[in-house]
């Protein structure tokens, strides 16, 4: 016996409701699926950017601290020579050796200011982008480690500085200007100056400046302020020498 025809058209109508269920479940998964490719390719994309403009600021990083190098190892070679000009005056000031015509020279040696500016471009706009984060933790770390440096060495400056300032320079001037002219003081940046000078040289008071305890305790503070600050700046040299081995390695440089 057959199933009534309003049974056949139930079941067929049943069918059918049932394809259209799988087919539109089927397309809200075929588009589920097409907005997560999306939005992965999206956040590829978008890290891809990210990365590269954080190679490019590295690559700018890296020329900055070049330039920092330069810089450095000029300063530490300056400061290399002025502790030995202040060595030997503190030597002459303990009488370990006699004062001479070089002894207002090595004073004027140790007027000069050290100032390190660099440059923190690069490294503040991958910091203020947020793409500093997209680096190594390695690499973050070493480049972290490398301004933190740079702080304390302009901080160590800023102290020897204020020093000289308030202190070296003033009484430079109030007790030995008198030797500031052509003869009497045989540093070349003042024989220079005072090259068509026709003031008479005047000769170095040595029981006077033997006695003069003051300037030999401030020669002896310039003698430790040097030292630390030419510590601080192969410390930073160092540092430098690493920081472009090690961006290097990362941008896989091949001509640098």
């Amino acid at each position: 016996m057959s199933d009534p025809p309003e049974r056949n058209r139930s079941v067929r109508a049943g069918n059918k409701t049932g394809r259209y269920f799988k087919y539109a479940i089927g397309e809200i998964i075929l588009v589920m699926i097409g907005i997560l490719l999306a939005l992965q390719i999206n956040n590829w994309n978008a890290q891809s950017k990210s990365k590269r403009s954080a190679e490019i600021q590295l690559s700018q990083l890296y020329q900055y601290v070049a330039d920092d190098l330069i810089l450095l190892r000029t300063l530490n070679d300056n400061t290399l020579t002025n502790l030995v000009s202040c060595q030997r005056l503190s030597e002459q000031f303990q009488l370990i050796k006699p004062f001479d015509s070089l002894t207002t020279s090595h004073i004027i040696d140790n007027l000069f200011e050290r100032n390190f500016y660099t440059n923190t471009t690069a490294f503040d706009k991958l910091n203020q982008s947020g793409e500093f984060s997209i680096l190594p933790k390695t690499l973050q770390s070493e480049i972290t480690l490398y301004y933190n440096l740079l702080n304390r060495v302009k901080e160590r400056e800023e102290i020897s500085n204020t020093f000289i300032k308030k202190d070296l320079e003033p009484y430079y001037f109030d007790s030995y200007s008198m030797y500031h002219r052509k003869g009497s003081n045989k540093h070349p940046i003042i024989s220079d100056y005072y090259k068509d000078d026709r003031r008479k040289p005047i000769e170095l008071d040595i029981e006077k400046i033997k006695n003069d305890n003051k300037m030999s305790t401030l020669i002896f503070a310039r003698y430790y302020q040097l030292k630390n600050q030419q510590l601080l700046y192969k410390e930073a040299i160092e540092k430098a020498q690493l920081i472009k081995k090690v961006i290097e390695d990362y941008l896989n440089f091949t001509n640098v």
